[in-house]
């Protein structure tokens, strides 16, 4: 798994507005079916564990990177625990680099 080439892809999310971040907008993300539901790998255990509750059917990857590299790709001011996508593409393509995580 390359980091730079997914720390790529976040920011092409970012910019195409495919991209979700934080708490309360993944949650009501979390009733589209195609919903890729993502945590950092700093990510609080409360949180994460939250996350999983209102997620039901959408299993919770970890990125391999930590809240702050996962500010820096996608051009936030403010560090980043918890995003999703419902887009199918960059899903897919996130998946791919998520498929060696562990859904929690």
């Amino acid at each position: 798994m390359n980091k730079r080439n997914l720390v790529g892809l976040l920011g092409m999310c970012r910019r195409a507005g495919r991209l979700t971040t934080g708490f309360d907008a993944v949650v009501a993300l979390c009733e589209e079916p195609t919903a890729l539901l993502l945590t950092a790998e700093n990510a609080s255990p409360r949180t994460v564990k939250e996350l999983r509750f209102y997620a039901k059917q959408h299993p919770v990857y970890v990125l391999p990177l930590t809240k702050e590299e996962i500010a820096d790709a996608i051009g936030s001011q403010k560090p980043v625990a918890v995003l999703a996508t419902a887009d199918v593409g960059f899903a897919d393509a996130l998946r791919t680099y998520v498929i060696g995580g562990i859904p929690l």
